[in-house]
């Protein structure tokens, strides 16, 4: 760690550079060791934010030429570190937020910091949206890129890093490329889903599909979770069926004694399902969308404009501010389930888990779309992905959710499970990453010598190699 004559005359070089805005501030470093997981914290020796890529290559450049670690940050809502510096210089990309629809060709260009509200207003204009995107509007698109990227539209389009058709690249050796399918294919694979261990992305252009103006949307109630599951999987087959979203929802019943004689809350556990179609204000509607499902009863029905469908979400995040579970810890956790799996392990393993966790834990099947090779998913396809998002977690009771968590990680992965990489993920060791990536793990060593010679890019996850 830097003693501070260091670190000021770091501070100080960095300033020097042109086209960079350099803090060292105690906010900008405060927030720059925290992330909106809230459980792992680091230290930034100082905030470097970069005004245009030429710019970001200079810090690259000299980055490299002092062995100075970095780390990629727009908007910091990793759960395990992934945007939090080991004593090196964070790295804010907030400045590049340039956005451009081309309705023709169903593209958006965006700069990696600007959030999918944004793309999403502006392709609507168009009567187009993204492929997939995330369930919270305001993170970056840069940010979601570097993990995947799922939604309710996962069940057709898989994930977003699958609807990247280029992507502007400063690469770990300082290298600024534009990378596609056919040109530099190993720096688009290896940046896709690539936690920003290659390169920092700039700019991606995304594919759009057509959005129509209304959304209609059903909310079913099912007695179990495995009726639910098997009517996901008939509509993954139906083109009409835009949106879904699966969950494990809790009863609670009242109190009884467990193991060890402690009194604790139990529950009944129900599953409930949201499947939306999209239409023309005056097209007829039917109910042909809940032909051959197997639900308890329909709860509600409900049409509403497709932006403000899309924003549904914001009042879970308005409450989460309100109430102060913003500021509280959130492992959250994430992980994708092979089907035959799924089916067997998932509605007895999430009854099993404490109410702490909430409820409302979301079931949802994915599509195996093309993806990038370091973006794992489980085979055979399809999957299901499994989702607890906690609001969050008071601090006294963050270590029994974080057991409860652990125990479910392990089974899960020992029946072949990949964890999506934006959640709490246990502080993994070599073992656990050779797990994960299976006979793809020394490719990725291997990428990362390529395209990070210096092993300059890391994190509080994984740690730049040249400070491991």
């Amino acid at each position: 760690m830097g003693d501070d004559s260091s670190t000021s005359a770091l501070v100080e070089r960095l300033r020097a550079l042109d086209g960079i805005d350099v803090s060292s501030e105690h906010a900008a470093i405060d927030a720059a060791g925290r992330d909106f997981g809230g459980i792992t914290g680091g230290r930034a020796r100082a905030v470097a934010k970069p005004r245009h890529a030429d710019a970001l290559c200079g810090l690259l450049e000299f980055a490299i030429a002092e062995r100075l670690p970095l780390t990629p940050r727009t908007l910091g809502y990793s759960q395990s570190g992934q945007s939090i510096p080991r004593d090196g210089v964070s790295v804010d990309l907030r400045g590049f937020d340039t956005l451009d629809i081309d309705p023709e060709r169903r593209q958006a260009r965006c700069g990696a910091a600007v959030p999918w509200r944004a793309l999403l207003a502006a392709a609507a204009a168009h009567g187009l949206a993204p492929k997939v995107m995330p369930f919270n509007l305001d993170i970056s698109i840069g940010g979601t890129l570097s993990a995947g990227g799922i939604g309710s539209t996962s069940h057709h389009h898989g994930m977003a890093v699958s609807w990247v058709d280029e992507l502007e690249v400063v690469t770990g050796a300082g290298q600024r490329i534009r990378a596609s399918r056919t040109e530099h294919r190993e720096v688009y694979d290896a940046v896709l889903g690539g936690l920003g261990l290659f390169g920092l992305i700039c700019e991606a252009t995304l594919a759009l599909r057509p959005m129509l103006p209304v959304t209609r949307t059903y909310s079913l109630l099912y007695d179990d979770l495995a009726t639910m599951m098997a009517d996901e999987l008939t509509l993954m087959g139906n083109s009409a069926c835009v949106h879904l979203e699966g969950f494990a929802s809790a009863a609670v019943q009242g109190v009884r004694r467990g193991p060890g004689g402690r009194r604790s809350p139990f529950a009944r556990w129900f599953g409930g399902m949201h499947l939306s179609l999209e239409r023309e204000p005056d097209d007829e509607c039917g109910d042909a969308l809940l032909d051959g499902l197997h639900h308890r009863e329909q709860v509600h029905v409900e049409e509403t404009d497709s932006l403000e469908f899309a924003a549904r979400y914001d009042i879970r995040f308005e409450v989460m501010r309100a109430t102060g579970a913003w500021q509280q810890p959130h492992p959250w956790f994430e992980c994708m389930v092979a089907r035959d799996a799924a089916m067997e392990l998932l509605p007895t393993l999430v009854p099993q888990l404490p109410l702490l966790l909430g409820d409302g834990h979301r079931i949802m099947p994915f599509a195996d779309v093309d993806r990038p090779p370091f973006v794992m998913q489980p085979s055979p396809s399809p999957c299901f992905g499994l989702a607890m998002l906690p609001m969050g977690i008071a601090p006294p009771f963050l270590p029994p959710v974080l057991a409860a968590l652990r125990g479910l990680h392990d089974r899960l992965v020992e029946r072949g499970g990949k964890r999506y990489l934006s959640g709490w993920l246990f502080e993994p060791d070599e073992t656990a990453w050779r797990r994960h990536f299976g006979p793809q793990f020394e490719t990725w060593q291997a990428r990362r010598q390529q395209l990070d010679p210096h092993g300059l890019l890391g994190s509080m996850l994984l740690p730049p190699r040249a400070t491991a």
